[in-house]
C-alpha cells in the first residue's frame, strides 16, 4: 500500500512521495468512466487520506500553505460527496434492518430507501455530466503544489507535534461525546478517530506489528461511529417537517428502532475508545517518535545516484601521488 511514510527518506521527501501517490490514484479513479460510482468513492478516500497527511505535517508547515492545500483537498472531496452520501444512507437502512428486531417501522424504511435511490440517481447524473471532470482539473492544479511540500525541521519532530495535537483533540471529543451523548460531539469524535486511523497507517513502518493493529482498531471504531452518524442522519431526515415516509405510528416505531441501534453502537464505541485513548497525548507522541527514530536509524538508505563523468572534465590521477595521470 502506498499510504506509508518511509523511515529511510528525509521527512519532506517521504511526505511528498505519499501525497503524490495518493493524487495519482485519485486521478486514475476519476479518469476511468467504466464504474463512475466506484471510482468516485476511491477518489474521495484518497482526498481524505491527503487531508490527514497534511494535518499530521501541519506543525512543520507555514500556516497559509497548510490552509491553502487543505482547503483545496476538502473542496475537491466535497464536490464528489452527493452520490456517495446517498449510498451511505441506503447502506445504513440495510444495516438497520439486519441488526434490529423487526417492528412496525418497515413502512418508513421502504419509503426512505426509495427516496434515497432517486436522490442517488440525480447525483450520479450530475456526476457524469460535470462533477468528475471538474475534479480532474482541480487534481491537476494541486499536483505542483504537493510536489513542493516540505516541513521544517526536515525530521520527525513536526509530525510528533501533529500526532500529539490530533490525539489530544480526539481524546477531548471522546470524553465530551460519552458524557453528553450528543450527536455533534460524536461526529467530531468520529472525524478525529478517522484521522488517527490514517496517521497510524502512515507511521506503521516504524513498528508494523503494533501500529497496524492500532490502525485496525481505530478503523473499527471509526466504522462504528460512522454507523451511528448515518442513523442520526436518517432520524433527521424522518423528522424533517416537509417529509413524510409513513403514518405517525410507523414513524414513531422507526425512531424507536433507531434509538435502540444508537444505544448498542455507542456502548460498543465507548469500550473501544477507552482502550484506544487511554494514554496521555504527550506520552503517546513521545513513544511513537522513539519508534520512528529507531526505525530511521536502522533503515536502509536509498543509494545516491551514480556520478557521471563529464567529457570536459580532466580525470584526477593517483591520489597517493597527487599527480595527474599520464596518457
Amino acid at each position: 500500500m502506498s499510504y506509508r511514510l518511509n523511515p529511510a527518506l528525509p521527512m519532506s521527501e517521504a511526505l511528498r512521495s505519499v501525497a503524490l501517490a495518493e493524487l495519482d490514484i485519485a486521478h486514475n479513479a476519476l479518469a476511468s468512466p467504466s464504474d463512475r460510482h466506484k471510482g468516485v468513492h476511491s477518489a474521495r478516500k484518497c482526498f481524505k487520506r491527503l487531508r490527514s497527511l497534511l494535518v499530521l505535517a501541519r506543525p512543520g508547515m507555514p500556516e497559509p500553505v497548510f490552509r491553502n492545500l487543505a482547503a483545496r483537498v476538502v473542496r475537491i472531496g466535497k464536490g464528489l460527496a452527493a452520490a456517495r452520501d446517498a449510498q451511505a444512507l441506503i447502506d445504513a437502512i440495510d444495516k438497520l434492518e439486519q441488526t434490529t428486531e423487526p417492528g412496525s417501522g418497515e413502512g418508513p424504511i421502504r419509503s426512505i430507501r426509495g427516496w434515497l435511490h432517486k436522490r442517488r440517481q440525480v447525483a450520479e447524473q450530475s456526476l457524469e455530466q460535470t462533477t468528475a471532470s471538474e475534479a480532474l482539473h482541480k487534481v491537476l492544479d494541486l499536483r505542483p503544489l504537493l510536489a513542493g511540500l516540505t516541513v521544517y525541521p526536515d525530521d520527525f519532530s513536526p509530525l510528533a507535534k501533529g500526532i500529539a495535537r490530533g490525539y489530544r483533540a480526539t481524546r477531548i471529543h471522546f470524553k465530551a461525546a460519552i458524557r453528553s451523548d450528543d450527536a455533534e460531539e460524536l461526529h467530531d469524535w468520529r472525524k478525529g478517530v478517522q484521522q488517527h486511523w490514517r496517521h497510524m497507517q502512515l507511521l506503521t513502518p516504524c513498528w508494523p506489528s503494533e501500529l497496524s493493529a492500532r490502525a485496525e482498531a481505530a478503523r473499527s471504531l471509526s466504522q462504528l461511529l460512522g454507523d451511528d452518524h448515518d442513523i442520526a442522519m436518517l432520524m433527521h431526515l424522518v423528522e424533517t417537517p416537509t417529509m413524510t415516509f409513513g403514518s405517525p405510528e410507523e414513524t414513531t416505531a422507526f425512531m424507536k428502532r433507531c434509538r435502540r441501534r444508537h444505544k448498542d453502537l455507542r456502548k460498543e464505541a465507548k469500550v473501544k475508545g477507552e482502550r484506544l485513548f487511554v494514554e496521555k497525548p504527550g506520552t503517546f507522541a513521545s513513544r511513537i517518535q522513539a519508534y520512528w527514530t529507531t526505525a530511521a536509524v536502522g533503515a536502509d538508505k536509498p543509494a545516491p545516484p551514480p556520478l557521471q563523468q563529464q567529457d570536459n572534465v580532466v580525470a584526477i590521477g593517483d591520489a597517493r601521488t597527487g599527480r595527474a595521470g599520464q596518457t
